[in-house]
């Protein structure tokens, strides 16, 4: 359902702030009634500006803690988590491991809370997730506040079922799975194997409020997606409503690359689905039914054998979403028309990669211009792909060193999420591969130079948004360029990043203002806000 503007700002119109095209804004901003941080904003002065260094990214997880920290599975499991679960605003590590199908060996997955020093420690016996997966094939996971109780819940993408596992807020998790009427169909197990996966993701498709459930599987008793709508204030219970909500994925192959996210701008969560050795799926919402808009948007025509992992942003400050798709072989670049289709410019822009699998767009070396980041197979080198700051993107590439492989084994580098772990301004990056190898941290050691920072981190109470800040779109203004980026829970390759946006200022001081806007209407505006800080917007 598209956003109105609401009933008293038709009333009292507010000044509208520039025009910066496109659709990125889905209501006028109330620059009126925006709070006033009174903190310096502008350019820093011409002869004081440093531009930044190369992008640097370095394998710090033995370090961190981390060193003995082992992921695997499946060819297509392994997901990974940067979310904070115990509120100390610190994001924490998931790690969501399987049975092998090279060597047959279990690995456990894991929680390691972030004890705000640059190093984690494993909880994840006494916080409950060890138990509660136990045994259970792990393929991915999403974080969000599902029962609207202020804490993060896990969703975990898993065979033979999927779990929820409720947060108590210290930190512990309880198995909420039957009660809250969660999990799904068990999976067929003829056809859970080599190169199977059941990926989630969270949001609020239905505009109600609160966060529903999408796994998408091939092992489901036929190949498909379910989807949970959320009847918790109601009956106290998910409802599954797959048929009636119109999801679906293509009926070859296996879908791995799912996200809810709003690619049309009228402020509600459409659907990717793609699947690996098959077809792709775009729905569009329309009022919480969902429709097949592949074709019309142009996807048809995007030559891709193996996708991934998908992630959104606006990668040349148009106002609208442009799409990053992982696979084996290219990468595709899907660049927004702003009328609902796409135009695949990855040979153009210099981003095509080799065997891609988790992903993500982050600002690495906060120049405004958003860079990506992808995670390739076996022995292959991570890659950086840099904005260079173009109304046409143009990348320039950039190789990260692959941490060591098991043995020779095959690494599939499935997972990858972001977060500034360490709160120093940047994003740095945390990958998970399918060998039984251990996980990899890389804290971004980029010098900034005279860029700025900052990272918004949503947080409404439930009773203001039960939904916290996924769904939430943060649109941040300096000078005459308006970046944004929506709140999203469960992207990449079966993975979460932390559930705030990170955005560079480029040569400015700070913001001229920072709007977060939800679908109901909502809106929180501040002013002049200073970089470099953790900009925490409740209403």
């Amino acid at each position: 359902m598209a956003l109105g503007m609401p009933a008293a700002m038709a009333c009292n119109p507010a000044p509208l702030p520039p025009d910066f095209g496109g659709t990125a804004l889905w209501a006028p901003i109330d620059l009126d009634a925006a709070s006033d941080r009174g903190e310096p904003s502008g350019p820093v002065p011409s002869d004081a500006q440093a531009p930044a260094g190369p992008i640097t990214l370095r394998d710090v997880s033995v370090a961190a803690g981390l060193g003995d920290v082992s992921s695997g599975g499946n060819t297509h499991g392994v997901g990974v988590a940067f979310t904070d679960v115990d509120g100390d605003d610190w994001a924490d590590i998931v790690v969501v491991s399987g049975r092998s199908n090279v060597t047959g060996a279990w690995v456990p997955s894991r929680l390691l809370r972030n004890r705000g020093d640059g190093t984690f420690i494993d909880v994840s016996e006494a916080s409950g997730l060890a138990a509660i997966l136990e045994g259970r094939d792990g393929y991915s996971v999403a974080a969000g506040d599902l029962d609207g109780d202020g804490v993060i819940d896990l969703y975990v993408g898993a065979q033979p079922t999927d779990r929820l596992l409720r947060g108590r807020g210290d930190g512990t998790f309880e198995d909420a799975t039957a009660v809250l009427g969660a999990g799904g169909p068990a999976s067929d197990a003829a056809l859970v194997g080599d190169g199977k996966s059941k990926v989630v993701s969270l949001g609020d498709y239905d505009d109600d409020g609160d966060l529903d459930i999408v796994s998408a599987s091939s092992t489901l008793p036929a190949p498909g997606a379910y989807l949970l709508r959320n009847d918790l204030d109601q009956n106290g219970s998910f409802t599954d409503v797959t048929e009636a909500s119109g999801v679906r994925i293509h009926p070859t192959g296996n879908p791995c690359a799912v996200m809810w996210s709003d690619y049309d701008a009228d402020a509600d969560r459409d659907l990717w689905i793609w699947n690996d050795r098959g077809g792709k799926v775009l729905l569009r919402n329309d009022g919480g039914t969902l429709h097949d808009a592949t074709s019309a948007a142009g996807l048809d025509e995007v030559q891709i054998g193996n996708p991934m992992g998908i992630d959104a942003a606006d990668i040349d400050h148009d106002g609208d979403l442009d799409y990053y798709v992982s696979n084996i072989g290219n990468n595709p670049l899907l660049r927004n028309n702003g009328d609902g289709t796409f135009v695949d410019v990855t040979r153009l822009a210099g981003t095509e990669g080799q065997y891609g699998w988790g992903l993500g767009f982050e600002d690495f070396d906060a120049d405004g211009w958003a860079d990506i980041f992808v995670a390739q197979e076996d022995d292959r080198p991570e890659l950086v792909f840099r904005n260079r700051g173009a109304e046409f993107p143009a990348f320039e590439e950039l190789a990260v060193p692959h941490p060591p492989i098991v043995d020779g084994r095959a690494a599939h580098n499935v997972a990858v999420a972001f977060a500034d772990y360490d709160h120093d301004g940047r994003t740095d990056v945390l990958t998970a591969r399918t060998d039984g190898s251990r996980i990899t941290l890389y804290r971004n050691e980029t010098e900034l130079g005279t860029h700025g920072t900052l990272d918004v981190v949503v947080a409404p109470s439930p009773e203001d948004e039960p939904t916290a800040g996924i769904g939430a779109r943060v649109a941040v203004a300096t000078g005459e360029l308006l970046q944004f980026r929506d709140v999203t829970a469960g992207s990449s390759r079966a993975s979460q990043t932390e559930l705030s946006v990170r955005l560079g200022l480029g040569q400015y001081l700070g913001a001229d203002w920072v709007a977060v806007l939800w679908p109901s209407g909502r809106q929180v505006v501040v002013r002049n806000v200073a970089a470099g800080q953790r900009l925490h917007v409740s209403p």
